[in-house]
């Protein structure tokens, strides 16, 4: 198989391409070079690779700057992934994009599975459910994986300026004490095991439609915090609080997590979130000692 992976510089993107080169597949990466707003370079693109399998990683989530800037998050996480799918379709290849647990409002208070009807609450979300519908309009056969909480890489998401784990990290070496959201609920997701659970999906050639992959296991930003804090050795004490799914500004959803129903219908299941971070921080140099 022959893929191309956009995006394939952050985060998530650069995992899927390690591990689909491990895994004997053809791949191209392709990061910053491409515009995916472009719609003639990302058609030329298309047609100099000639891929089976397109693996879209791109995303403007900053959630704030979405606030600032709607119109870039439209422009990325809305048209560019009809495009995409409209493009791919017309090729007969097939093709993958991610969206986000932000297309529901948290007031479910449990895991989210794939029928649960979307409702977000700013304009990421809004653009993400958009690019999902967009997406199924113009390409049936595509598959939209949902995820929840990403971290990984040495230096975490170029436009975040790292990730959580890097973020609490950093501090713990300065401040003997934080004071991290309690009340948003998520599944802290290993970017590695992401990727090894959407290849091995998008292997399988499924159905069209959403699929969620996310960490087994959900906590509140809070106890990640202090679970990372604990297996990284650190001292820094984490204060829980409550802002209300406030921050700043914006509104985020209470509860988050979801649920992975179709994948694991398939024998997809990605590990617990506690095994993620204890794999991610040994990836760093981080010595790990057995977190609560």
């Amino acid at each position: 198989m022959k893929l191309v992976v956009l995006g394939a510089t952050g985060q998530l993107g650069a995992e899927l391409v390690a591990q689909a080169r491990r895994q004997g597949l053809e791949v191209v990466g392709r990061g910053s070079d491409l515009d995916v707003t472009d719609r003639a370079a990302v058609e030329a693109a298309l047609d100099s690779a000639r891929p089976e399998l397109v693996i879209n990683t791109t995303a403007y989530h900053v959630v704030p700057d979405c606030e600032a800037h709607p119109e870039r998050a439209f422009a990325v996480n809305t048209a560019a992934v009809k495009v995409l799918a409209e493009l791919c379709g017309a090729r007969q290849i097939a093709f993958a994009t991610y969206s986000t647990d932000y297309v529901f409002d948290g007031r479910k208070g449990e895991p989210y599975v794939e029928d649960d009807g979307p409702r977000p609450l700013q304009t990421y979300g809004v653009s993400k459910y958009a690019g999902e519908q967009l997406c199924a309009l113009f390409d049936p056969g595509a598959v939209v994986i949902r995820t929840c909480g990403v971290y990984g890489g040495r230096n975490g998401s170029r436009s975040k300026k790292g990730n959580f784990v890097l973020t609490i990290l950093r501090d713990a070496e300065t401040r003997p004490e934080l004071e991290v959201s309690c009340e948003q609920v998520v599944n802290p997701t290993y970017a590695a095991d992401l990727a090894a659970a959407s290849l091995t999906l998008l292997r399988l050639r499924p159905e069209g439609g959403i699929y969620h992959l996310a960490s087994e296991g959900s906590c509140s930003w809070a106890e990640f915090a202090s679970t990372i804090v604990a297996q990284a050795g650190k001292s820094m004490k984490i204060i829980p609080v409550d802002r209300g799914g406030q921050s700043g500004a914006v509104r985020r959803p209470r509860f988050s997590a979801l649920a992975n129903v179709r994948a694991r219908s398939l024998g997809v299941v990605l590990p617990h979130w506690r095994d993620g971070l204890e794999r991610y921080l040994s990836a760093l140099s981080v010595p790990a000692s057995p977190g609560p």
